[in-house]
């Protein structure tokens, strides 16, 4: 088998080409990006950036998260990334003959022998995952999965890339005689099959050899082509994404700037007022749909889907508004609205920020900030929001907290006890914040009980603000409310920094990420410790000598704002593993995997359509037998309690983990 001029020909006319087209394609997406809003916060902590290039998109490891196709995307992307030196050296056999190799790896040399090697096994994985796919897509019809025609066209793309490359291979060894073996075992295999047949450079063999040499070539410029017009696109943009993304994920809300007054817009109410960031979210989106599997508002049934949120704000942008955007017409209004005719107002509502979305996410994609930046956009341009947050709203603004409850009222559940004022004692060791839960809910009070108790059991030093506390803003800055969560922020900061506030302790996940990750944009510096680890930091130091052993099977659930979004898991498993007697069992959905209660995002004060989130988390916990639900969270308590009334399971009780060690204590 020879090289022919018209092979260069060929070639050479079709790769400029298709770089225009490729070239023109992704310019106009960038400068999309361009015309929207820039990002507020720098790029920083680049070591850390450099670790996630090397674990999430080189090693792919966010898709092990599902294990079968996990294993199949990534041998598909590392055969890809192996056979590019292939691919490279196919163009150059296109310009300097069928002979060409790259510098060191030449037939002779040990490394093109290892290369050869590792390309025939790239070669065989790749074609078998793709096949694997197709009959996921096709056979098993995985729910999650679109088969549009674009996923169609790249399968079998890829699989007659992978084909192509194959045959021509084998042809040419048969064509060569090249004694191989084991070093190209597939195209000494195929070099075996074809060689009867060859003998002269112009039979059969060689004519298919040329046509699967120039199908891999062109197929690979076609391929770049249509990269940039479809979800595909991932692969050019994940790499970026999977860097810039913000390090704190969706747990740290973006800070607005109300005192600017050039601002005039606050939230995405059109589509240019997303960052480049999140347009880059939408072009890297796979639609693999994982972040729909692991939503709880999807699972049970609600509007909200997180990839068709972004589908639907990609398709607005590429194909209706791009053509205002990048003619310099920003200034003209949208036919549309963002929210109402792009995204439904169900949608963003139904959220409850659990950030489950962004966990199972293959490619880093921040869906939350870009949910409560269309919440932001709805309450403080356009006041439109659920009816029943009108009375969180009120209670927030005229009592500082979302019960709407007098201050004279915050401190009843606790008449009986003496619980130091930390203005009294500027001496003790932590501002105990208890949070609106603990001191309102008649359910999330006994657990401030038990924590007092536990606090002058130990000798913990403490103060409380007592009547001064309010909340901490996490409520209304969920809702999108950012102007009352503000004020909320700014005042408790003064308060804070006059009492000379250093360590805070709190039962509040919410509370907990609020002070830790947030009050920093305000000036708020603070050492925040959640009352589960400063038992487990007892525990740890000290140990425990209980008195009582409790006999039961007890299951953890973990709170999301804890769990997910600050990765603290290992406290309440401690907790209840050193206490004798009880059997600590984990639900599937656990940890990283761990199901919300239907709470966060301001969920816990508005309606729920059956079937509820909080029925769905019981049941699942409930199958694992165990007798008690063991939580560190005001907010799963109360929904978790109330999923086992409303379900009637008797059997079942749920318990702070401060609760149960106040059993074992024996009070």
């Amino acid at each position: 088998m020879q090289w022919h001029v018209a092979d260069a020909i060929i070639v050479g006319i079709a790769i400029p080409i298709s770089l225009y087209l490729f070239g023109k394609a992704l310019y106009r997406k960038y400068q999309l990006m361009k015309a929207c809003a820039s990002i507020p916060d720098p790029i920083e902590d680049h070591l850390t950036r450099i670790k996630e290039i090397l674990t999430i998109f080189l090693g792919q490891k966010k898709l092990f998260q599902d294990l079968q196709p996990g294993i199949m995307h990534a041998l598909i992307f590392w055969g890809f990334c192996i056979l590019l030196v292939r691919a490279v050296t196919m163009f150059g056999m296109a310009f300097a003959g069928f002979d060409f190799h790259l510098p060191g790896l030449g037939p002779g040399t040990a490394a093109g022998r290892g290369y050869s090697l590792l390309k025939d096994i790239a070669n065989v994985a790749v074609l078998a995952m793709v096949l694997f796919a197709l009959i996921r897509r096709y056979i098993l019809r995985i729910p999650r999965l679109l088969n549009t025609p674009g996923a169609l066209f790249v399968l079998v793309m890829i699989f007659c890339l992978m084909a192509s490359d194959l045959i021509f291979d084998g042809i040419l060894h048969a064509s060569s005689g090249a004694e191989t073996g084991a070093w190209s075992p597939v195209g000494s295999m195929l070099g075996a099959w074809f060689a009867p047949e060859t003998g002269t450079t112009g039979g059969p063999p060689a004519v298919v050899g040329h046509i699967g040499f120039l199908f891999h070539c062109l197929g690979i410029l076609v391929f770049l082509v249509y990269l940039p017009m479809g979800k595909h696109m991932h692969i050019i943009t994940s790499i970026f994404n999977v860097y810039l993304r913000p390090l704190h994920r969706s747990g740290r809300l973006t800070k607005l700037d109300l005192e600017d007054e050039s601002i005039e817009v606050y939230g995405t109410s059109q589509i240019e007022h997303l960052t480049w960031k999140e347009v880059l979210d939408l072009y890297t989106c796979t639609e693999c749909g994982r972040c729909n599997d692991v939503c709880p508002a999807q699972r049970t049934g609600k509007e909200l889907a997180p990839r068709e949120i972004t589908s639907s704000q990609k398709h607005f942008l590429l194909d209706e508004e791009a053509v205002r955007l990048l003619s310099g017409n920003k200034e003209e209004e949208p036919e549309k609205e963002l929210v109402g005719d792009v995204v439904k107002p169900e949608e963003i509502w139904a959220c409850t920020t659990c950030q489950a979305c962004e966990q199972a996410c293959p490619v880093n994609i921040a869906y939350v900030q870009r949910i409560n930046s269309m919440r932001r956009s709805e309450v403080l341009m356009k006041a439109k929001f659920p009816s029943e947050l009108k009375r969180i709203f009120r209670g927030m603004e005229t009592n500082a907290n979302p019960w709407g409850l007098g201050a004279s009222k915050r401190m009843e559940w606790a008449e009986d006890l003496e619980v130091p004022l930390f203005e009294k004692s500027r001496d003790a060791e932590f501002l105990l914040f208890l949070g609106c839960a603990a001191s309102f809910d008649d359910r999330a009070q006994k657990v401030s009980r038990s924590l007092i108790r536990f606090l002058k059991t130990y000798g913990i030093s403490y103060g409380i603000l007592g009547e001064n506390e309010q909340c901490c803003g996490e409520t209304p800055r969920r809702l999108g409310e950012e102007a009352l969560g503000q004020t909320l922020i700014e005042t408790n900061c003064e308060l804070f920094a006059e009492l000379g506030v250093k360590k805070i302790l709190v039962l509040c996940p919410h509370c907990y990420n609020t002070f830790k990750n947030e009050y920093p944009d305000f000036g708020g510096h603070y050492e925040v410790v959640h009352h589960s680890q400063l038992i487990q930091d007892l525990i740890r130091r000290e140990g425990m000598a209980l008195p009582r052993d409790l006999e039961d099977r007890v299951v953890i659930h973990d709170s999301c704002y804890m769990g997910r979004v600050n990765n603290v898991y290992a406290p309440p498993r401690e907790i209840v593993r050193s206490i004798e007697g009880l059997d600590l069992v984990e639900h599937k959905e656990s940890r990283e995997r761990g199901f919300c209660c239907g709470a966060g995002g301001g969920r816990f004060w508005m309606e729920e359509k059956e079937p509820r989130i909080n029925h769905e988390r019981v049941k699942q916990l409930a199958s694992t037998n165990a007798g008690v639900i063991a939580t560190s969270c005001p907010y799963c308590l109360r929904m978790l309690e109330d999923g086992v009334s409303d379900l009637k399971m008797d059997g079942i009780r749920v318990r702070d983990v401060v609760e149960i060690l106040d059993m074992a204590s024996g009070s």
